[in-house]
């Protein structure tokens, strides 16, 4: 088959995007046009490139009927790779990558929940790596434009995560409806090729004849190839050479409609029939059960006459030559017959046990009552939908059997759920009210204060939520409420004292239920932001965690899980880190096992604060890092900005206490060019302290005066002023630059009162040492006692700190002797906390009393980075690199990259010298 014409440019494009992929460099290409243009014809030539190449081939074809059921497109690609095989083969590839897919759609259907919905794109992710693991990948998605939402949404993922991986994605489509959809959002990433019309000469050249017909036909179907080509048929039909110039006037009076219309008329009524029952059953129908539903006994001589006249291609399964047929032959066919139809198909997919979702497809388009359980039927369908990230369709199915069953409470309920994650808070509250009415139901009533909450705002639903407490006795359902009146309040900060009233009553719970959980979690918080006394918030946030149980209430939840890591960071911030270690490990392998990069994430974010909290900044930076690369290609909702704001915060951190400057401005510029006008979330508040920080490093005092009063504006407006994020440390550092000794003795004080109200080892030592600093006539009295009450706390780095400002602070007085133990002491700390500068720091005040403390000499395992050792551990204790890149949520590719850059620094030839190297 020779090239199409005109088509050099876009065949170049694919041609190119292969070449990356071969290169290891994925592409992303989205053919996009009207019907008819050629685009199927494209992927097809891209297909056969691709083969020549050697590459691995994925296809699927988008459908009207099957949009509407979830998973469609992926599984199509799938059973496409495994139908083809029986037997020990077919075992063997269901053993490896295609297996694993249809295992993950099978277990996302088990869990309709967000958060399983992430993970299930995740683990198609890595289907998609390892399928391109031994030779690159094509996958091609036809008529992209009518595929279903979960893999279009699948689609988007992968385009976003392609970019070091041997994989062409080639998406053709018409026009996207809107800009906000998955379509969309694909070609963000894409190459996007545009085919446009041919021109008379290459029609002439495609169908031969005379100038004035060619010119007529052009001028007819726009230079459409498809459409051409039928005009060009329906000519020959009715007896019209192209080659007499007497044609041209006839071809005026033809359209695509009339056409279509003449070509099926021509047909016996069989014939007729069968194109309809296979336009209603959707792509690769089944030939027996079109002529079923269709009422024809002839069916050999009914596909043959479709064959001949160019409707149909026959081949296992029965398909239109073009979805612009299919579509002439379902208007053609009028909304009554299609209806009844679509209720055949219904029914006979019924009797045949076919899956919920394929009877649900032609329930929606079929008479009311068609079925006698049709309610059930679209309920279960609906419930497939939702877990496979598709709302609207499953609203769709929902508001349907809500028309079977009105007086169904619980049916309004699922529909009022469905809507609210639509984000149809309009009708979702509705239809929530109606059933909390019908049924005594708390969840009702809290799923109800949702809607009212994206309707009216958070004060609205704690209105609403106040009165039907009220209206309740005590027990679990009332208790259930409670917890979702204190997370209302939680979002308002002029709700913040009446919530820690609320909040208080709660104290005394055991912890053994969620929502017993979720209080005390958000009263850990609040402990934590109004400053109670330390040891009350730890034991509080450990009731709430109960020992993994909060975790595990966290499964299927984004918002709960970020419950979760709250509850965590309070404990930790008051000192319990024994209790969070347990915790965080036991969220990690729950995470590596089956986790979504979000909750990897959130989970890093934990690590990086315990590890920060104990002093441990190689940690803390490779923690930082490995979230930050998990979630890059996140959509920025605020628990996404949130994380980043955070692993933002803490690698700003490590690279300051490396002495990289400019490494640290390069995280801030960083989110500051993703989020600059994001909403604000707590994170981005605390990002002013390391702000100030790069400023103080800099020597730029006012400027870190600046951010530290930024902050502290912030954080007064929503009424915290927590001393683990201590915005006066900054300020008297700068203050103390600036000649203002009066105000950065007032702001140490203020400091340490804070920290002596919160009680924690690490705050109060940290703020002896920085009160030290401001009143020079007790420094060595305060640096004393601060390293005695940090030689108490878990943060060595703290510790560190207070030894050297100690040390130097003896040597000013002569006290020589005394000075060196402490330095010694500081320099042993700081190398195992991985802070260059403090260790500097040390050195030089121990030179300045004539020691020669050990040179710091970086070489070997020292030279690598905090997440190159990481890389480096795993892959000398025996890990693929396949499974590195599993545990760290990222690309083999990178973890490549990664060992390169190892090797080299370490002067070895590879995997076997690591674990010597290392030792």
């Amino acid at each position: 088959m020779r090239e199409p014409l005109e088509r050099d440019s876009e065949i170049a494009h694919l041609r190119e995007a292969l070449d990356a992929a071969t290169r290891g460099e994925g592409r992303v290409v989205v053919i996009e046009g009207r019907a008819g243009i050629g685009k199927t014809r494209l992927v097809h030539e891209c297909r056969e490139l691709a083969k020549k190449r050697g590459f691995g081939r994925l296809q699927a074809v988008g459908d009207a009927l099957e949009s509407a059921m979830a998973w469609g497109v992926v599984r199509q690609m799938v059973e496409r790779s495994v139908s083809r095989y029986s037997g020990e083969i077919r075992e063997k590839i269901l053993a490896g990558p295609s297996g694993a897919a249809l295992k993950a759609l099978d277990d996302a259907a088990l869990d309709p929940s967000q958060a399983e919905l992430a993970r299930t794109l995740h683990s198609l992710w890595w289907v998609a790596v390892d399928l391109s693991s031994t030779r690159p990948l094509l996958i091609t998605v036809d008529d992209a434009h009518w595929a279903d939402h979960s893999s279009l949404q699948f689609l988007v993922y992968l385009s976003r995560r392609i970019a070091d991986l041997p994989i062409a994605l080639v998406v053709a489509t018409r026009p996207p409806m809107d800009n906000l959809g998955p379509l969309a959002q694909l070609s963000v990433s894409a190459d996007r090729l545009l085919p446009r019309p041919l021109t008379p000469d290459a029609l002439g050249a495609l169908v031969g004849g005379h100038p004035e017909v060619i010119t007529a036909l052009h001028a007819a179907s726009g230079g459409n190839p498809f459409l051409s080509g039928v005009l060009v048929d329906e000519l020959a039909a009715l007896g019209l050479p192209l080659d007499d110039a007497a044609t041209a006037e006839e071809v005026g009076a033809l359209g695509p409609s009339t056409v279509f219309r003449a070509t099926l008329g021509r047909l016996p009524a069989d014939a007729v029939s069968l194109a309809g029952a296979v336009a209603v059953l959707g792509t690769h129908a089944d030939p027996w059960q079109a002529a079923d539903l269709a009422g024809v006994t002839d069916l050999p001589g009914a596909v043959e006459a479709l064959t001949a006249a160019n409707v149909l291609v026959t081949g296992e399964h029965l398909e239109f030559v073009h979805p612009v047929v299919r579509e002439a032959v379902l208007t053609g066919l009028g909304p009554i017959a299609r209806a009844s139809l679509h209720a055949r198909a219904a029914k006979s997919l019924q009797e045949q046990h076919a899956p919920a979702d394929r009877v649900a497809a032609h329930l929606v388009h079929a008479p009311k009552g068609t079925l006698p359980d049709a309610a059930e039927v679209l309920r279960k369908a609906a419930a497939a939908l939702l877990s496979a990230g598709d709302p609207r369709t499953a609203a769709a199915h929902l508001t349907r059997a809500a028309e079977e069953e009105p007086g169904d409470a619980g049916l309004r309920a699922e529909l009022g759920r469905a809507l609210l994650r639509v984000g149809d808070a309009v009708n979702a509250h509705r239809h929530l009210k109606a059933a909390a009415q019908a049924l005594p139901d708390a969840e009702l009533v809290a799923a109800a204060a949702s809607a009212t909450a994206a309707l009216e705002g958070p004060a609205a639903a704690i209105a609403e939520l106040t009165e039907a407490i009220a209206a309740r006795p005590g027990g679990e359902s009332r208790l259930h409420l409670e917890a979702r009146l204190a997370v209302f309040r939680s979002f308002l900060p002029d709700q913040r004292r009446t919530a820690s009233e609320h909040l208080s009553a709660y104290a005394g719970l055991a912890g053994s239920t969620p929502d017993e959980r979720t209080l005390l979690g958000l009263l850990a918080q609040m402990g934590r932001y109004e400053v109670w006394p330390h040891d009350e918030v730890a034991t509080t946030a450990t009731r709430a965690l109960a020992n993994g149980a909060y975790l595990d209430d966290a499964t299927g939840s984004t918002d709960a899980m970020v419950a979760w890591l709250v509850a965590l960071l309070a404990l930790m911030a008051a000192d319990g880190v024994d209790t969070a270690r347990h915790e965080i490990e036991r969220a990690r392998l729950k995470v590596r096992r089956h986790g979504s990069p979000i909750e990897f994430a959130m989970v890093a974010n934990a690590s990086l604060f315990l590890n920060w909290r104990c002093g441990d900044m190689q940690v803390v930076e490779a923690e930082a890092e490995a979230a930050l690369a998990a979630v890059a290609h996140e959509d920025p909702v605020s628990e996404v900005i949130s994380l980043r704001a955070t692993s933002t915060h803490f690698a700003v951190y490590a690279a300051l206490e490396r002495g990289d400057v400019a490494a640290a401005q390069a995280f801030i510029a960083a989110f500051d060019g993703k989020h600059a006008d994001a909403r604000l979330t707590m994170p981005m508040i605390w990002l002013h302290e390391v702000r100030a920080l790069i400023a103080l490093a800099e020597g730029d005092a006012r400027r870190a005066m600046s951010e530290a009063y930024r902050q502290r504006d912030a954080m007064h407006q929503v009424h915290v002023d927590p001393p683990t994020i201590p915005w006066r440390a900054v300020a008297t550092r700068a203050a103390l630059l600036l000649g203002q000794h009066e105000l950065a003795l007032e702001l140490a004080t203020e400091q340490l009162e804070v920290a002596r109200r919160w009680g924690a080892a690490t705050e109060v030592g940290a703020a002896l040492r920085l009160l030290s600093n401001a009143d020079p006539d007790a420094r060595l009295e305060l640096l004393t006692e601060s390293v005695s009450v940090l030689e108490q706390s878990p943060s060595r780095l703290e510790l560190a700190r207070s030894l050297v400002d100690l040390g130097e602070a003896l040597r000013v007085v002569r006290r020589r002797t005394d000075a060196r133990e402490p330095l010694h002491q500081a320099i042993d700390i700081a190398e195992k906390c991985g802070s260059t500068v403090l260790r500097t720091r040390a050195a030089e005040a121990l030179e300045a009393l004539g020691d020669r403390p050990r040179r710091q000499v970086v070489v070997g395992a020292e030279a690598l980075t905090a997440s190159e050792r990481r890389v480096a551990d795993l892959a000398a204790a025996g890990r693929a690199n396949r499974e590195i890149a599993q545990e760290l949520f990222v690309t083999p590719k990178t973890v490549e990259n990664h060992l390169g850059r190892i090797y080299t620094k370490l002067g070895i030839a590879g995997r076997r010298d690591l674990a010597r190297v290392l030792a």
